[in-house]
């Protein structure tokens, strides 16, 4: 596995000596890789970044950190320049550097370095900003045991930052949700799509969309591109707990509730159903699956579609995982009319991308992943948004439009009841609810045009 060489040293160091602070000097005034053999910190229990990166724009000094306790209302939200102001972002990530050995890295901890090295690359695009903040990142190892997780959150250092990016582990994003809104720390949660991590914390910021947000993005198409098809959900009988996402959906939008077909657990193949019901003369027939852990139920069902369907047109709707399926014929997916939903899509023929992707290598002698372009965009949201609005940032995602390498950024508030959006302050958290369908053809899934 290629990896940052700066990154690989310090990997390598810390199983010997524990977690130490390494600063890292700002473009401009001696390169951007760690030093190392730094002395380790001799206290136990107080965790010290692994890493400190300052990021300076050329007309910027760097003023001291404001950390006032009434940080939701900094700036009274409005936009302007915060060039003259410092923030801080710490960066909890799992480097799992307890488990490196001398000559290998984890595979697991590829995760961390490929977001880290992609957010770093974001924030020297930072100091390209005309007005833009300046930024210091501290980047931790986030523990796998969630008690040693519960200690790092207590621990000052991480204290006296203002934006959290991480952690990835869900029972560990609940810590820190709740840790965050203790402290007023603003808490950007890259990677977990489940809900309800977080309770009346406007400051909880979900990036990954959840189960709820394909639903009802699927539904939303299905609305808006098949008028006049009949619609019908189909899964097992324990998978049918994903099917009020779709109808509390219609149901908020005045519309009648979508066919429900559920099967067995213990179904293998379609062979003795019947799909005459749901096959209407003259009309589309849609079906839509919210399932992805069993390939051969997918395939199964979508083979005996085929034989049946006859001269009806049809449209299937899946996951994400579905991308990943290896057993189903591309003749399936392609006369069948296939689509998934994703939360996001990378065009590599895009130039943007196409530089990204050799920055990126050029960093790290890696090829950016998905994780590597997560940790780009997530970024560069997080400081457009500081440079714009400082600290009161997330009662303006709502209204804010950005667009990162995976596409575009759609934030709306999340309530327990269940409410899609409205103008109350008590919501729970905001969740991007930007959903991608694609649509199989010859090469594989692409965005419906």
């Amino acid at each position: 596995m290629n990896i940052n060489r700066s990154l690989f040293i310090f990997l390598l160091c810390l199983p010997a000596f524990g977690l130490y602070q390494c600063t890292t000097a700002r473009p401009g005034a001696g390169g951007n890789r760690p030093p190392v053999g730094t002395k380790p910190n001799s206290k136990p229990g107080k965790y010290e970044p692994m890493d400190t990166v300052r990021w300076s724009t050329p007309t910027n000094p760097k003023p001291p950190i404001k950390n006032d306790p009434a940080r939701p209302q900094e700036s009274n939200g409005q936009i302007g320049n915060h060039s003259g102001e410092t923030y801080r972002i710490a960066l909890l990530l799992p480097f799992l550097t307890n488990a490196s050995e001398e000559t290998t890295v984890p595979e697991k901890s590829r995760l961390a370095l490929q977001y880290y090295s992609g957010a770093k690359i974001a924030l020297e695009q930072q100091t390209k900003e005309k007005g833009a903040a300046n930024i210091i990142l501290d980047v931790y190892d986030a523990p796998l045991n969630d008690a040693d997780f519960q200690n790092l959150l207590n621990d000052r250092n991480l204290g006296k930052a203002q934006v959290i990016i991480g952690p990835v582990r869900s029972t560990q994003v609940q810590l820190a949700a709740a840790w965050a809104k203790q402290n007023r720390k603003i808490l950007v949660s890259p990677e977990s799509p489940n809900a309800g991590l977080a309770v009346l914390n406007p400051d909880f910021i979900q990036i990954n969309p959840s189960l709820r947000a394909h639903c009802e993005g699927i539904t939303q198409f299905v609305e808006d591109h098949y008028k006049d098809a009949t619609v019908t959900l189909v899964c097992k009988t324990k998978e049918s707990d994903r099917l009020p996402y779709f109808q509390d959906y219609r149901k908020g939008r005045g519309q009648t509730p979508f066919t429900e077909w559920v099967v067995p657990d213990e179904t293998a193949n379609f062979e003795k159903f019947d799909f005459k019901p749901y096959l209407k003369s003259g009309k589309t027939a849609v079906f839509i699956l919210p399932t992805w852990a069993n390939q051969d139920f997918v395939n199964a069902f979508l083979r005996k579609l085929k034989a049946v369907k006859g001269n009806t047109p049809v449209a299937v709707f899946g996951m994400p995982q579905w991308k990943g399926f290896e057993s189903i014929e591309p003749e399936f997916l392609t006369a069948l009319n296939v689509h998934i939903s994703s939360a996001a899509y990378l065009n590599s023929a895009l130039p943007d991308v196409q530089a990204y992707q050799q920055s990126f290598y050029d960093a790290t002698g890696a090829i950016p992943d998905e994780d590597g372009f997560n940790g780009y965009d997530v970024t560069r949201l997080v400081c457009n948004m500081l440079n714009n609005y400082g600290l009161s940032f997330p009662g303006k995602l709502t209204g804010t439009a950005f667009r990162g390498l995976q596409g575009p950024f759609k934030f709306k508030k999340v309530f327990s009841t269940g409410a899609i959006d409205d103008n109350s302050n008590r919501y729970d958290y905001l969740e991007d609810k930007y959903i991608h369908i694609l649509k199989f053809d010859r090469y594989g899934f692409v965005p419906v045009e």
